[in-house]
């Protein structure tokens, strides 16, 4: 403004503008293509994995339409057994039906009385719970880390103010000590016990607990499939002070979202008035209705599915061991949930888990007592869910020892890897069914 150009001037003006548009579109088209080439990264390389990693699963396409419904951009207040229209969202009113489904779909699987669905993940369900239940000074027992259990527990414990101290376990059988437990309950008052195990061969015999007045918080995000199908026992079925939770994306095939369910009425009635909308406001609710899809698909196929889950395990706790390694076992089997534990010295562990890192194949090392000192985690909840023939678990096991050697037969590993049985997601719903819902997509 206030200045006057020539005409080479002006005509230089427009050339640098041109190319300042040109370099502009050329910026995007760059940052597309780099979305583009860690998208294929990524596919590329989960279809090519060997996956055992316990903590991982697949949604079913069924399972995953609802992500793109609609769902996510709306809000809703209250839950099932709360929701008041006034001084709510306006269209809540047609988000309550799924929640509603929801606590019934839990009521038939999990024998629930009470639901909750709108924590956010595994460890937002925990701290929700805690925070909705426990108040700063109230004691606490965790299963420790050592103990296979999660390792965030306690640093979150003391963080809410809590006094922690260490459930008794007993290394040899893979379970807690009750003897031990059950004498300190009755010496001291306890509020709390929180178990939350991260690796578990065999379920814990929490029906043992004399647990009084002292309430039981069990995390069973790793084993929350096996109780829904029936495959071990619901704690929920003999026990009155009790919440169960966890995540739902382990051995229950669903989206990565908190699931919270008692039978206690007074446990319900203080998570009811606190979890909504005073620790979590937005509950994302394409995740919710994901999990309902995944649990009227459970519904339908999920005791063949983890019953099929656990024949995987232990076939390949058997192999494993057939080719000289140190599988852990409980009463004469290897598994009864989703995972098989080798024990090792460190530098085979290492060794595994650098070669996992190389060659495509999930799982998880571990340091710590449960393990004898060290070893190697694997699951097999995610190649039942392709479900994979139980002979393949042959291959698989030779794989495993093939990665724990010095010298890698590399040539051997890749024929053996490529000729895995292919990664089809069964256990669902067919084709058919998922056109009905073709128009909301």
């Amino acid at each position: 403004k206030g200045f006057t150009f020539t005409f080479q001037q002006k005509k230089y003006i427009c050339k640098i503008n041109s190319e300042l548009e040109i370099l502009e579109v050329r910026r995007y088209d760059d940052k597309l293509q780099e979305l583009v080439n860690i998208t294929e990264s990524f596919t590329t390389y989960y279809n090519r994995t060997l996956p055992l990693c316990a903590a991982e699963n697949v949604i079913s396409d069924f399972g995953n339409m609802p992500l793109s419904m609609g769902f996510q951009e709306r809000y809703i207040v209250g839950n099932t057994y709360s929701y008041l229209e006034d001084n709510n969202f306006i269209g809540s009113n047609y988000l309550l039906p799924f929640y509603e489904m929801i606590s019934e779909e839990c009521r038939e699987i999990f024998n629930a009385k009470y639901t909750d669905a709108r924590t956010l993940t595994g460890m937002n369900c925990l701290m929700v719970v805690l925070m909705s239940l426990a108040k700063i000074g109230d004691s606490i027992m965790i299963l420790s880390s050592q103990s296979g259990g999660h390792a965030s527990v306690k640093p979150i414990c003391e963080r809410l103010g809590l006094k922690v101290s260490d459930v008794p376990y007993d290394f040899q059988n893979f379970d807690l000590d009750y003897e031990k437990l059950n004498h300190r309950l009755k010496e001291g008052q306890i509020d709390y016990i929180l178990l939350a195990p991260s690796d578990i061969i065999s379920p814990l015999e929490v029906n043992r607990i004399e647990l009084g007045n002292t309430v039981l918080l069990y995390d069973v995000s790793q084993m929350l499939g096996l109780i829904g199908a029936g495959v071990i026992e619901n704690p929920l079925a003999g026990i009155k002070n009790i919440v169960m939770f966890g995540g739902t994306h382990k051995t229950f095939p669903g989206p990565a979202c908190g699931l919270i369910m008692t039978n206690n009425d007074e446990l319900h009635a203080k998570l009811e008035t606190t979890i909504n909308p005073i620790y979590i406001r937005h509950t994302q609710m394409h995740q919710k209705v994901s999990l309902l899809f995944t649990l009227i698909e459970f519904e339908n196929f999920g005791q063949a599915y983890q019953e099929h889950i656990v024949t995987l395990a232990n076939e390949l706790g058997k192999n494993l061991k057939e080719l000289g390694m140190d599988i852990a076992m409980k009463e004469g089997t290897y598994s009864k949930t989703h995972q098989v534990f080798i024990r090792t010295d460190k530098n085979t562990m290492n060794r595994i888990f650098e070669n996992s890192l190389k060659y495509g194949i999930t799982l998880n090392k571990k340091n710590k007592e449960l393990f004898s000192g060290s070893g190697i985690r694997l699951g097999t909840q995610e190649i039942a869910r392709y479900n994979w023939p139980v002979e393949s678990m042959k291959d698989v096991a030779q794989i495993i020892q093939l990665i724990s050697e010095e010298t890698v037969n590399v040539r051997k590993l890749m024929a053996m890897l490529n000729g895995l049985p292919q990664k089809k997601i069964q256990f669902t719903f067919d084709e058919g069914v998922r056109r009905s819902f073709g128009k909301y997509l």
